[in-house]
């Protein structure tokens, strides 16, 4: 009982007092986002491990893409009929597009990522939460240049299952910036 009140005061103090995050702010944090997302993660390393170096290198782009998409879904999805939505995704968009204004590598990345959104927007749109991760995961593995291979695909899944819970927790830490 106690443990409650203590976080809900807890939570209370840092609506009121707490600093507020920028959009600026929130923008660049789900850019850090997508190049944290390159990184090899415990779940995924095996199946890293043993792909070729060009593999590899496209696997981890493609989930830098897939982060990306996943940002603008995940803030779509939680924010859906909320003020918040267009401040969060304009603030991630402009500080993307800043970024690909000064850097021929951000600038690539940016006009992928823009394919990537219709590739993958099409892939979530499914009857069930089995057959979009099926989608999700053969678009993945499409992308990456290996279509129908099944390692490759379940890759791409649990990507898609890491990066949701990722960028649904940041949204939800941000939610109060725009209140």
């Amino acid at each position: 009982m106690l443990a409650r009140i203590a976080s809900k005061f807890s939570r209370l103090f840092k609506r009121h007092f707490g600093k507020k995050a920028t959009p600026h702010e929130i923008g660049m944090s789900f850019v850090d986002m997508i190049v944290k997302s390159r990184a090899d993660k415990p779940e995924t390393r095996s199946v890293l491990s043993s792909l070729s170096e060009k593999d590899r290198e496209r696997v981890q782009f493609e989930t830098m893409l897939l982060q990306g998409f996943m940002i603008e879904y995940v803030t779509a999805e939680l924010f859906r009929n909320r003020p918040e939505k267009q401040g969060i995704l304009a603030a991630y968009r402009g500080a993307l597009d800043s970024l690909a204004e000064k850097d021929p590598v951000w600038r690539a990345l940016d006009g992928e990522l823009k394919k990537r959104v219709l590739l993958y927007t099409e892939a979530v749109i499914a009857p069930s939460i089995d057959a979009m991760l099926t989608r999700i995961g053969d678009a993945f593995a499409d992308a990456c240049g290996h279509a129908g291979d099944r390692k490759i695909s379940t890759l791409g899944i649990l990507e898609f299952e890491i990066q949701y819970v990722a960028t649904c927790k940041l949204c939800c830490d941000y939610v109060g910036a725009f209140a």
